[in-house]
């Protein structure tokens, strides 16, 4: 199962963005737990142990100081995803 985060201020494109990302792996037979969020304070409360299976969509606004300081730091190290043959 993948566990999507999805951060975006503008309501409409939250959920257009849920339906799509559900879609997806409906139609991929993947099982997705999609979860929204309309600021960072909620995404920071909510955020899980570090895992592969962790997605996150994240609407950042570059223009807005505060915002930008706010999820500058990443909430664990990213590693880059390596294939095996």
């Amino acid at each position: 199962m993948l566990s999507v985060f999805i951060l975006e201020d503008d309501p409409v494109q939250l959920q257009q963005m849920k339906n799509d990302v559900d879609k997806i792996g409906t139609d991929l037979g993947i099982k997705i737990e999609s979860k929204t969020f309309s600021n960072i304070s909620d995404l920071k409360n909510t955020l899980p142990q570090p895992s592969r299976s962790n997605i996150f969509i994240l609407d950042l606004d570059f223009n807005n100081k505060n915002q930008t300081e706010s999820g500058s730091t990443p909430p664990l190290e990213i590693q880059p995803y390596k294939f095996y043959k």
